[in-house]
């Protein structure tokens, strides 16, 4: 018997995915998915405000990366990092719960690096798989979408548990 899929992501989902990151385009967009079983059915678009004053001081980056940060401009700083709308994201949360569906996908876009997890990205996840626990979530997906080449998008899924990645297996469904 083949292995089964990790997730099984619709056709129309990941092209709302792909939308969604170029129209953000050159700022990175970022969103959960969610659905039952292994099958993504709803996206939750999610502000990314990094560009906001004192975001990158609020988040789980290293002192390294909010240095650096501190010196790009808003726009420059949305160009190479995520911060969710925490309002937003508790908002999708409750969303999910109130229609019996399951957190499944962290998503955001890497407008001009390959889809894959950068160092910020594997400590973010590190950081935040105590938080699902507690929100009573399970551990999601992390997926990537690269716009590197812009005529061509690149949708790549990874578990990231305990600061390791392992790549992650989806299929499309029409």
């Amino acid at each position: 018997m083949p292995d089964q899929p990790d997730l099984t992501i619709p056709q129309f989902i990941l092209d709302e995915l792909v939308e969604h990151a170029r129209a953000l385009d050159p700022s990175e967009c970022c969103g959960f998915l969610a659905g039952t079983g292994r099958t993504v059915s709803r996206v939750y678009r999610i502000k990314n405000v990094v560009g906001l004053e004192g975001a990158a001081d609020a988040a789980a980056f290293d002192e390294a990366k909010i240095q650096h940060l501190s010196r790009l401009s808003p726009e420059e700083r949305a160009e190479i990092a995520f911060i969710m709308d925490a309002r937003e994201m508790f908002q999708a949360v409750k969303d999910i719960r109130n229609n019996g569906l399951t957190l499944q996908v962290v998503y955001h876009s890497h407008p001009h690096d390959p889809a894959r997890p950068s160092v910020t990205d594997i400590k973010i996840a590190d950081d935040w798989e105590e938080n699902w626990a507690r929100l009573n979530l399970t551990l999601p997906l992390y997926l990537l979408i690269s716009l590197q080449d812009k005529a061509r998008p690149d949708i790549r899924a990874y578990w990231i548990k305990q600061g390791r990645v392992t790549p992650a297996t989806l299929s499309t469904a029409s």
